[in-house]
């Protein structure tokens, strides 16, 4: 049976997505780095021209041929931005005629596509395999340690898996039935899990510095990882402390980087209570004005000189938040442009 001419707009759109992320090594460059794939810079290694402007109609333009560059609102979110260049890369990539997007939606593979351009189902359909690959998903389930049976199923670890991957909430549901890890019945259960209600959880009652920011819940699973996210985003870090033996993390490393600490308590399994093990430090903190930088807390007895050998929770911060305006960052690092 021949495929739709939908059908074969997509596999080709999905095709080229995996070549591009070949031809610049990606899997292997994201799964030992940042893990994200950051859109911005592929599209500045390809050289294909990107500017972010305040655009008040549309949400990207692809400029058509033979100029060949792409144009990103300022006025949306991370995430929206992200996608938006992913589409207008497709766009570029699968050799389109120019396009002003109106309306980008990280549509699912179920959504019905209402008789739209084919040129618009494939850019959509590039974007979501260029930011969201099958092997993104590995990565991220394998480094936390979780399972689809007792993991993914939760809409909390949805949440922060899709922080982590550096898309939405509902773009990362959707890839898990698009890749086949979970099906459409459990994908459509954590559709309707309310983001808001997963940050307040997390939060407790301190919120973020907007709505649109996140809570991220770090664990020692986190230990060397790099943080893209928001400013005005929460951190919430749940770290094992040996308190029997009287280790504590060093609380003090927060507030000299510049965090504000809003919670400190430690807590004990009771399920089953056992006398002398870890307990569970965790800490609610606001970043620092700018967002960058490393932090790194050591495990140590108060009374005791700090060894090289003393456990250590380190991540890297970059909570810069949307792309503001003109070249994006990547492309001003390449050209040595402060920002």
């Amino acid at each position: 049976m021949a495929r739709s001419p939908i059908a074969t707009a997509r596999l080709d759109a999905v095709a080229a997505a995996k070549r591009v992320h070949d031809e610049l090594g990606l899997q292997s460059r994201v799964t030992q780095g940042e893990g994200l794939i950051d859109v911005f810079e592929a599209i500045a290694e390809l050289d294909i021209p990107l500017v972010f402007k305040p655009l008040d109609t549309a949400l990207g333009l692809c400029l058509p041929a033979p100029l060949r560059g792409i144009i990103v609102t300022t006025r949306r979110g991370l995430h929206i931005q992200r996608f938006t260049a992913a589409h207008e890369l497709g766009h570029v990539v699968l050799n389109h005629r120019g396009s002003v997007d109106l309306d980008i939606l990280e549509r699912g593979p179920l959504v019905p596509t209402g008789g739209r351009d084919l040129q618009e189902v494939a850019a959509d359909a590039f974007a979501a395999e260029f930011l969201l690959p099958r092997w993104l998903y590995r990565h991220h389930i394998q480094s936390q340690g979780w399972t689809v049976a007792r993991h993914l199923r939760n809409p909390d670890i949805v949440y922060q898996l899709s922080l982590r991957m550096g898309a939405s909430y509902e773009a990362t549901c959707w890839g898990l039935f698009s890749h086949q890890i979970l099906p459409q019945g459990e994908v459509d259960q954590l559709r309707k899990a309310q983001v808001a209600r997963l940050k307040a959880t997390l939060g407790e009652e301190f919120k973020p510095g907007n709505s649109w920011a996140d809570v991220w819940r770090l664990t020692g699973k986190d230990d060397g990882a790099k943080i893209v996210g928001n400013p005005d985003d929460l951190i919430r870090i749940e770290l094992s402390e040996a308190a029997g033996s009287g280790y504590q993390w060093q609380v003090d490393a927060l507030r000299k980087a510049g965090y504000e600490v809003l919670s400190d308590r430690s807590s004990f399994s009771r399920d089953p209570l056992l006398y002398g093990a870890p307990s569970v430090r965790t800490l609610i903190a606001r970043p620092p004005a700018g967002g960058t930088g490393s932090l790194t807390m050591r495990e140590i007895q108060p009374w005791n000189p700090e060894t090289a050998d003393d456990p250590a929770f380190s991540v890297a911060l970059s909570l810069q938040g949307p792309e503001t305006g003109g070249l994006s960052r990547a492309k001003r690092r390449r050209l040595g442009i402060r920002s």
